[in-house]
């Protein structure tokens, strides 16, 4: 993955503004390398006059390539971009805000769209100069100013949607059964384009039974971790509608947490630090996985699971996943369940030692004394109530 920079331009007359495509969810894509934007932390230490003086601090930026290999699944690839007026905008994602970076609003100038410029307008004493947003030619270790080509500043702002071409879907960490299971943690709302893919949080962790116990969600509010179930194996087949960023809905109880950023830089000494990891722990930690029989379950993590450091070598949660927090008497491995799995599990285990007992649970997995009308479970089987 390469990084990306500010290209100094003294700033030529004012330009008209045309109007970018409607706020919204796009993708950033350089129109020179075909690279795309990835968001990678939230540090910075640019200001103002950073950038008036050339020495801006974007690297937590980067960019890479291979859209089905590495885009249409990462999170880390959507920018919400927010129009402002005056061809001014602010471009955010991951937790990043580049009006917070920057200190001002972007402007985005039109080439030929969906081909655009991205830069920001500063005053150097009395000069007002002018810094794109550019994927540079070349690298210089940490350095931020890119070789001068000026080809390299031209971007495609992608709306993402649902076509073959921009889409976001869900790539599956494990296969169990006929199944496929991930986590995701994401900065922004969403739901699943198709009744196949069904989304989850944990409602609640039974260590005497050895489980985690899932219930269904629906529209998954910004920053909620959650598990996914996939009938497909391709993110192509696992896709998702990104919702409003102010969509709001209650998913209840959640055990689920998430982590944003694995990025495992070995920055020591540099003048900007971006290294943003977060290390495992296996006595309070449990991560997507397979049991012995191959069911999916919450597990200890191991090199399937994590991310195993090329800076000290240790073990750190991956980017935009989520973990279990369990306490240091848990089982090394828990068993998902949906709650009339695991009612009914439970009932079978009771009704052996107690077939008298009529014991009656909502499909929820409450308790119900008096039940009214509806589907219920009773004594570990499904019961109409007229």
């Amino acid at each position: 993955m390469k990084r990306f920079l500010f290209y100094l331009l003294v700033l030529t007359p004012l330009c008209v503004y045309a109007d970018l495509p409607p706020t919204g969810y796009y993708r950033i894509q350089n129109a020179k390398t075909d690279s795309y934007l990835l968001i990678v932390d939230t540090k910075s230490a640019t200001n103002a006059q950073d950038i008036a003086s050339g020495n801006a601090d974007l690297e937590a930026i980067y960019m890479i390539d291979d859209f089905e290999a590495n885009v249409a699944y990462n999170p880390a690839t959507i920018c919400y971009i927010e129009a402002f007026g005056g061809g001014q905008y602010n471009i955010s994602g991951q937790g990043l805000n580049l009006y917070n970076i920057a200190s001002r609003l972007f402007n985005i100038d039109e080439v030929n769209a969906p081909i655009y410029q991205i830069y920001a307008e500063v005053s150097n004493g009395l000069v007002k100069v002018k810094r794109n947003l550019t994927h540079p030619t070349d690298r210089y270790g940490k350095s931020l100013y890119p070789g001068i080509d000026g080809s390299n500043k031209n971007w495609r702002i992608l709306s993402v949607d649902q076509s073959s071409s921009q889409y976001f879907g869900v790539e599956p960490d494990v296969t169990a059964g006929e199944y496929h299971w991930a986590t995701m943690y994401a900065g922004f709302p969403f739901k699943a384009s198709s009744s196949d893919t069904k989304i989850f949080v944990v409602d609640k962790i039974d260590n005497d039974y050895g489980c985690a116990v899932i219930k269904e969600v629906t529209n998954v509010p910004a920053q909620t971790p959650v598990l996914f179930r996939c009938a497909s194996a391709s993110p192509s087949d696992n896709k998702l509608t990104l919702l409003a960023p102010d969509t709001e809905s209650s998913t209840g109880t959640n055990y689920l947490i998430g982590n944003y950023y694995c990025n495992d830089v070995d920055d020591a000494g540099a003048l900007y630090p971006h290294r943003n990891v977060t290390p495992f722990n296996a006595n309070n930690m449990r991560m997507l996985g397979v049991d012995a029989n191959g069911n999916p379950a919450f597990v200890k993590g191991s090199a399937d699971n994590l991310v195993v450091s090329v800076v000290d070598g240790k073990w750190y949660l991956p980017a935009n996943k989520c973990y279990l927090p369990v306490g240091n008497n848990a089982p090394d491995v828990l068993k998902i369940l949906t709650w009339e799995e695991y009612v009914t599990g439970i009932e079978e285990v009771t009704t052996s030692t107690s077939e008298s007992k009529k014991v009656i649970y909502d499909l929820q997995g409450r308790r119900v004394q008096t039940p009214a009308k509806g589907l219920y479970i009773v004594n570990g089987k499904k019961v109409v109530i007229k």
